[in-house]
């Protein structure tokens, strides 16, 4: 029982927060958010209708959907960092390309798992690839938010809450998932409710962090990410020009 009314009071909440941000017209500010939380309602919708249904097969389609809603939420940690580094292009264009290139070393990491295992199981497959992604978009939130912290961003109401819901979120799906896969733990009914709930919480601070449009403070100055960034740069090029000419003073002699 409590577990409909909880589907209920969240896809309500989902319903409410993509109407109104149609209304504040912010779906083109931010397509990967929305994105996301359009693909989350779509599921749910499915899944209960699944559920009710035909739940023989709710386990399995609730594992590989739940891979799908993490891969897509991995875009809206791209778009926090595309957003955050919007006065430093060369940062962004760095922090784009390792983030494609962690998100890539995640997926083949856990299919060579699956490949290298006896016995491969679609749910389990798919549980840990949620697992580890959920991990790495937790360290990765963290770290924009250290770097911005370190060099006194100013960022706007929409980012803000987009970055504080979805951070929350993720910290409690990874304790969730982590906790949820120890023997004694997953078995507890009351386990299962972590991840709607703070999701729910999420909602609410998105709700409100996406009333109407707040973009981001407008830099006066170049900001210090990116002049940090070209003196790293130009540093590494002196070091990789001073060993190419030693390389080539070497092979002369």
């Amino acid at each position: 029982m409590f577990s409909q009314i909880l589907w209920w009071i969240v896809s309500a909440t989902e319903a409410f927060v993509l109407v109104r941000s149609g209304k504040a017209k912010l779906y083109g500010k931010y397509p990967a958010f929305y994105l996301y939380l359009s693909t989350v309602f779509f599921l749910e919708v499915v899944r209960f209708s699944i559920f009710h249904f035909r739940p023989i097969s709710y386990p399995a389609f609730y594992w590989y959907t739940e891979f799908l809603a993490a891969s897509v939420g991995y875009a809206v940690i791209l778009e926090i960092y595309k957003h955050a580094l919007k006065s430093s292009p060369g940062a962004a264009r760095i922090a784009r390309t390792f983030l494609l290139v962690v998100l890539g070393a995640v997926i083949l990491k856990v299919m060579a798992n699956a490949l290298s295992s006896p016995v491969w199981s679609p749910a389990t497959t798919s549980a840990e690839l949620e697992r580890s992604l959920r991990t790495v978009q937790a360290l990765l939130l963290f770290g924009i938010v250290a770097l911005l912290a370190y060099y006194w961003v100013p960022i706007g109401r929409n980012l803000k809450g987009i970055t504080l819901g979805y951070g929350f979120y993720i910290c409690a799906s990874v304790m969730s998932l982590a906790f949820g896969s120890l023997p004694g733990y997953g078995l507890r009914p009351a386990w299962r409710f972590v991840q709607p709930i703070a999701y729910l919480v999420a909602l609410f601070i998105w709700s409100l962090a996406l009333w109407s449009y707040q973009p981001n403070p407008e830099a006066e100055t170049e900001s210090q990410i990116e002049l940090d960034y070209r003196f790293l740069v130009n540093k590494t090029k002196r070091v990789l020009s001073r060993a190419q000419s030693f390389l080539k003073l070497d092979g002369e002699l």
